[in-house]
């Protein structure tokens, strides 16, 4: 079966990498899979799976979307926040699209895959699959709506409030439109990546009474291998990982604070806890409020990150939300216990007391006593929770053969 994946980076963020090891899956089962992507990676040019659009067709649409919100009264730090739709760079056309059997749309926004080339695709009858790597599908413009709940309301999205003025309604309620059209089609199949994002998208006022399947993202377990779960120096190391540590969304200062009250509250198992962090950080203030010992890494090379979690005892989250959770899974695989919250995408996969400990509220001390159990388990020579347990759990679930196989059956045979 020949299968086009849409996607506009080839390795750049987290949606295009997931994509590519989709695709390197589906090739394995033995299917003609490829990407066709707008901004190509370092092996793109010698990797005969990834089609790349020419830069002089892609960044025409791009530039004229981030113009037109910008006209719109969107403030510059909002820019890649949206999408419109509007622009994109005629994939209906392109001709591995018209070749395949089935198109597998991804994270193809910025002006790649417009809404009139995704429906004319669609129009073809061949099945296509949407891939919500944000919810995007579900909102008017904006890829992740947080607490905001204008997508759920019957004047969808109006009044939003990235424009400063009231220029942008007519392409608010265009776009809106258009996508309960297009996503409406029998052949269109959503796809979510947890339980939490399908719940949200239900919500929407687009998507009414869409039917969405829940596939999580493929993972990589094969490359993780637990490793000694003791410092140099004898002690538990918790790691704490993001692309940026001060994105709001990771809530750093949470995490700060719960390890705070942990060190308080259970000074013995903390005497002999180290705290790692692994990813940018752009003003380290929080981190010296921290009353454990630490080390910020900073960003790390796929290599090293492995590493880091492989000595890991405890891998944490403080996020308020979390589309997935692709760090949790990291840690999970290289064998170190996941702690988190759990009102997201985390619950997909930690079960709370069976492969991890999810703290019920959003408090210092629900998340500090999740910390507790977790190195309390981790010293406990008969638990189950082992290292290995937690590689084959990732293995069971998320490999991407496993993934590759779901997807497949949403296609005719």
């Amino acid at each position: 079966m020949k299968i086009a994946l849409l996607s506009t980076n080839h390795d750049l963020g987290g949606a295009a990498i997931v994509t590519r090891r989709l695709t390197d899956a589906l090739r394995q089962e033995g299917h003609d899979a490829r990407m066709i992507v707008a901004r190509p990676g370092d092996s793109s040019p010698d990797d005969p799976s990834v089609m790349t659009v020419e830069r002089r067709k892609w960044l025409p649409p791009f530039l004229a979307e981030r113009i037109e919100l910008w006209f719109k009264g969107v403030r510059r730090k909002d820019l890649f926040k949206l999408s419109t739709g509007r622009y994109g760079v005629g994939l209906d056309r392109h001709p591995f699209v018209r070749e395949a059997d089935a198109v597998m749309a991804n994270w193809a926004s910025q002006g790649f895959l417009a809404l009139s080339a995704l429906e004319k695709i669609t129009a073809t009858g061949k099945p296509v699959i949407y891939t919500m790597h944000d919810l995007w599908p579900a909102t008017s413009l904006c890829h992740l709506p947080g607490e905001c709940d204008r997508f759920t309301k019957a004047d969808t999205c109006a009044e939003c409030p990235y424009f400063r003025n009231n220029r942008a309604s007519v392409l608010l309620q265009e776009t809106t439109a258009a996508k309960r059209r297009i996503f409406a089609a029998g052949n269109l199949r959503l796809v979510a990546v947890s339980n939490w994002q399908r719940d949200q998208a239900i919500r929407s006022a687009i998507l009414p009474g869409k039917e969405i399947t829940v596939i999580p993202h493929p993972f990589p377990v094969d490359l993780y291998t637990p490793g000694e779960k003791t410092t140099p120096g004898g002690k538990r190391l918790i790691v704490m990982a993001a692309a940026r540590l001060d994105d709001p969304v990771k809530d750093l200062p949470a995490a700060v604070d719960a390890l705070n009250t942990f060190a308080w509250e259970y000074p013995a198992l903390a005497a002999d806890v180290e705290v790692a962090f692994a990813g940018a950080l752009h003003d380290d203030s929080e981190l010296k409020r921290l009353r454990l010992p630490y080390t910020h890494h900073g960003l790390l090379s796929p290599d090293r990150l492995r590493a880091l979690y492989a000595r890991a005892t405890v891998v944490l989250s403080s996020s308020k939300y979390e589309t997935m959770g692709a760090t949790l899974m990291e840690g999970m695989a290289a064998g170190a216990i996941p702690v988190t919250y759990g009102d997201a995408g985390q619950t997909d996969i930690v079960t709370d007391g069976v492969n991890g400990f999810i703290a019920p509220v959003h408090t210092p001390a629900s998340l500090a006593f999740a910390l507790s159990l977790a190195l309390q388990t981790a010293l406990d020579p008969d638990t189950e929770i082992t290292p290995d347990f937690l590689h084959t759990e990732v293995a069971r679930r998320f490999s991407p053969s496993t993934i590759a196989s779901r997807y497949l059956t949403l296609l005719p045979r």
